[in-house]
C-alpha cells in the first residue's frame, strides 16, 4: 500500500514537472529575456564594490563626526628655531627635502605639550609619529619618565620591509602603550581600509579608543565623515602660548601628528588627507560602530530579481510612456533609499547596478515588445487579406445569386402582365395583380442589394455633373406622386430658386426617392408629406417632412445602419433596411451631412445638405469608402 502511495505520488510529481516545462518551454523566449537582464544585473552587482563607497562619501559632503576627537597638527615651522641653532646650512626651511619623524622630536617641547594635555585629562593620547632608532638614546628624568609612560599615552609603533614590528623608545615592559599607526593603500594608491594587526601588537586606533575591530578580516572599510574639517584642530604653537580653551582635551581622544615629507598626504575618497586625519576617521568609524554593512551577494542578487520582473511587468503590461515613467521613478527612489539608508544606518545598498538592469530591462523588452507588435501586424495584415477575400467571395456570390434573380423575376412578371390581359374581368385578375405587386417588391430588394455591392466595391466613383437640385426633387416626386395618391396623402413642396452646382444627378435622386418613398410608406393615409430646399451658407438644404408615427429616440442612431430598422416596423411595414444606409452614403459621398429629428407621434423630418464648393476633400470619399 505504501509503495502504490509513493508511486502515485511520484507519478503526480512527474506529471506537475511536465506541465511547468511546458510552460517555460512556451514561452523560453520570455524567460530566456528575463535572464539575460538579470546576470547584466548582477554582473553590474559584482562591480559595485568597495570602491563604490567613493561616489557615496563625495556626494553626500561633510557629515557630523564624533566631537570625543581632537586633532594636533604640529609644523615644520614649529621647530624652525631649534634647527636653526643646530645647523649652519638650514637658512630656510623651506629648503628641507626629507622631513622624517625624528626632525619632530625634542624631549622639552614633548615633555611640555604632554603636560599640558595631560593637566586637562583626555581620555587618551594616540601619537602618530613613530620615535624608536631614529631619535637615538633619549634619557629621561624620574618626572619625565613618569610623564612618557603615562598609561593614557599611546605611542606608535611601525613596521619595517621585512614586516618586523620596531617599537618607540618609550614602550613600557608590556609593550601596552604601543600601536601600530600603519596606512596601507590600495592597488590604485587609495587609502579606503584599516587593516587589524598581529594580536601581541595592536592597531594604534583600538589602543585610544580601547575597542577592538569587529572582526580579523583584510581590511575594513572606513566610513569617511568628510574632509579633516569635520574635526577639532589644534596647532603645537596654539598649546604651547595657551590659545586653546581649558577643557579643549577633557575627556577627549587627542591624536598628535605633524607635516612631514616621509608620510606625505594620503589619496582617499573625500581627498587627500595626512595619516592622523586618516586615522581619526578610524577613530570615529570605531567609537559611533559607524562600519558599513552589507548583505551577502545571493541577497541583492534575489532583489534584483523581484526588481528585474516588477520592471518586466511594466514594460509589458502599460504603455511605453508610462512604463518608462514608472521606471524611472523607481530608479530614482532606489537611488534616494540607498543614499539615505547609507547615510543614516551605514548599510550599503547599491545604487549604480539597479540602474544598469532597469535600463537592460528597458532596452531588451522594448524589442521583444516591438518584435510581439510586429508579429501580431503581420497576423493582422494576413487575417485582413483573408477578410477580404472572404468579403469579395460574398459580394461575387450575392451579386450573381441576384443576377441570376432577376432574369427569372422578369419572365414571372411578363407572364403575369399577360395573364392581367387576358384575365381582366375574372376573379384571377386580383390575384395576378397582389403576384405582381409581389413581383415589384422582390425586384426593389434585389435591386437595393446590387446598390449596396456596387457602392461598397473598391473601385465605386461618384460621377459629378452640373445640375439642378430641384428638377432632381420634380423627378422623383414625379415617378411616387401615384404612390401617394393610392394612400391620399398630399404632397406640398417649397423649393427655393437656386444656381446649379456639381453632383452626381443618379446618387442624389436616389437620395431623395428614398426620403420621400419612406415617409409615404410610414404616413397613415390621409397624412401630408413636405418637401422643401434652400440655399444658406453655401450650403444647399433638402427636407423631407411627414406627419407618420415617428421614430422612438433609442432607434435614431440604429436606422443609418445596414438592414436595420426601427424596432416597432419590423411586422407593419415591409422593407430592406438599406434605404436610409443609401442615403447616408451617398451624401457623405458628396462631402455632405444628413440629419433626422422626430417625435413619436408627430412625424419625422430628415433633411440632408450639399455644399456649394464642389472641390471637396477626396480624403472623404476614401474614408467613406473604406
Amino acid at each position: 500500500m505504501l509503495q502504490r502511495v509513493q508511486k502515485v505520488s511520484l507519478e503526480h510529481l512527474k506529471l506537475r514537472l511536465e506541465v511547468l516545462l511546458r510552460f517555460f518551454s512556451r514561452r523560453r523566449g520570455f524567460w530566456l529575456r528575463c535572464i539575460l537582464c538579470w546576470a547584466i544585473g548582477c554582473l553590474a552587482l559584482s562591480n559595485d564594490e568597495i570602491n563604490a563607497y567613493d561616489q557615496r562619501f563625495q556626494l553626500r559632503g561633510d557629515q557630523k563626526a564624533s566631537s570625543q576627537i581632537v586633532l594636533i597638527t604640529i609644523r615644520q615651522s614649529d621647530f624652525a628655531a631649534i634647527y636653526e641653532s643646530r645647523t649652519n646650512f638650514l637658512d630656510n626651511m623651506s629648503e628641507v627635502t626629507d622631513i622624517t619623524d625624528s626632525f619632530f622630536w625634542n624631549k622639552q617641547i614633548w615633555s611640555e605639550l604632554l603636560l599640558r594635555i595631560l593637566r586637562q585629562n583626555p581620555r587618551s593620547v594616540g601619537v602618530t609619529l613613530y620615535f624608536g632608532d631614529n631619535v637615538g638614546t633619549v634619557r629621561l628624568s624620574p618626572e619625565e619618565q613618569k610623564l612618557f609612560l603615562d598609561s593614557r599615552v599611546v605611542w606608535a609603533s611601525t613596521t619595517n620591509s621585512l614586516e618586523r614590528v620596531l617599537t618607540p623608545v618609550f614602550s613600557n615592559r608590556d609593550h601596552t602603550n604601543l600601536g601600530n599607526n600603519e596606512v596601507r593603500r590600495d592597488e590604485d594608491g587609495v587609502v579606503r581600509r584599516v587593516f587589524p594587526q598581529r594580536s601581541e601588537m595592536p592597531h594604534l586606533v583600538e589602543m585610544v579608543t580601547h575597542k577592538k575591530f569587529p572582526t580579523q578580516q583584510a581590511g575594513l572599510p572606513i566610513n569617511y565623515r568628510g574632509s579633516s574639517r569635520v574635526f577639532t584642530q589644534y596647532t603645537l604653537s596654539e598649546i604651547m602660548y595657551d590659545e586653546v580653551p581649558s577643557n579643549a582635551f577633557a575627556d577627549k581622544i587627542v591624536l598628535i601628528g605633524a607635516e612631514t615629507s616621509s608620510s606625505p598626504t594620503y589619496m582617499t575618497p573625500v581627498g587627500t588627507l595626512s595619516r592622523t586625519e586618516i586615522l581619526a576617521h578610524a577613530t570615529d568609524t570605531v567609537l559611533g560602530n559607524k562600519w558599513i554593512k552589507r548583505l551577502p551577494f545571493w541577497w541583492y542578487a534575489s532583489g534584483f530579481f523581484v526588481l528585474m520582473l516588477i520592471a518586466v511587468f511594466l514594460i509589458t503590461t502599460y504603455p511605453q510612456s508610462v512604463a518608462l515613467f514608472f521606471i524611472l521613478w523607481m530608479g530614482t527612489l532606489l537611488a534616494a533609499l540607498s543614499a539615505w539608508v547609507f547615510d543614516s544606518f551605514y548599510f550599503w545598498s547599491p545604487a549604480f547596478s539597479p540602474f544598469v538592469l532597469l535600463g537592460a530591462s528597458w532596452i531588451i523588452f522594448i524589442g521583444y515588445q516591438a518584435t510581439k507588435i510586429e508579429k501580431k501586424n503581420f497576423r493582422l495584415q494576413q487575417e485582413q487579406q483573408y477578410l477580404q477575400e472572404l468579403e469579395q467571395l460574398k459580394n461575387n456570390f450575392v451579386s450573381l445569386i441576384s443576377h441570376d434573380l432577376k432574369t427569372p423575376i422578369a419572365k414571372i412578371q411578363a407572364i403575369v402582365d399577360r395573364l392581367m390581359t387576358q384575365h381582366q374581368d375574372s376573379e384571377l385578375n386580383q390575384d395576378l395583380r397582389s403576384l405582381r405587386l409581389y413581383g415589384d417588391e422582390l425586384n426593389r430588394y434585389i435591386q437595393s442589394i446590387l446598390k449596396v455591392l456596387r457602392v461598397e466595391s473598391r473601385d465605386f466613383k461618384i460621377n459629378t455633373d452640373v445640375g439642378d437640385i430641384n428638377e432632381v426633387i420634380e423627378e422623383a416626386l414625379h415617378s411616387l406622386r401615384p404612390l401617394a395618391r393610392e394612400k391620399n396623402i398630399a404632397i406640398h413642396t417649397s423649393l427655393e430658386p437656386m444656381f446649379s452646382l456639381e453632383f452626381d444627378t443618379t446618387l442624389i435622386k436616389e437620395v431623395v426617392i428614398n426620403l420621400i418613398e419612406n415617409a409615404v410608406k410610414y404616413t397613415p393615409a390621409g397624412g401630408r408629406i413636405e418637401v422643401i430646399s434652400h440655399e444658406s451658407d453655401d450650403l444647399v438644404h433638402v427636407i423631407v417632412k411627414d406627419t407618420g408615427e415617428g421614430i422612438k429616440p433609442e432607434d435614431m442612431e440604429k436606422v443609418w445602419g445596414k438592414f436595420t430598422r426601427g424596432s416597432d416596423q419590423d411586422l407593419r411595414t415591409k422593407g430592406t433596411g438599406l434605404g436610409l444606409y443609401l442615403v447616408k452614403y451617398f451624401i457623405e459621398l458628396h462631402g455632405g451631412k444628413v440629419k433626422m429629428e422626430s417625435t413619436v407621434g408627430h412625424g419625422t423630418t430628415v433633411s440632408f445638405t450639399l455644399p456649394l464648393d464642389t472641390e471637396y476633400d477626396t480624403e472623404t470619399e476614401t474614408e467613406v469608402l473604406a
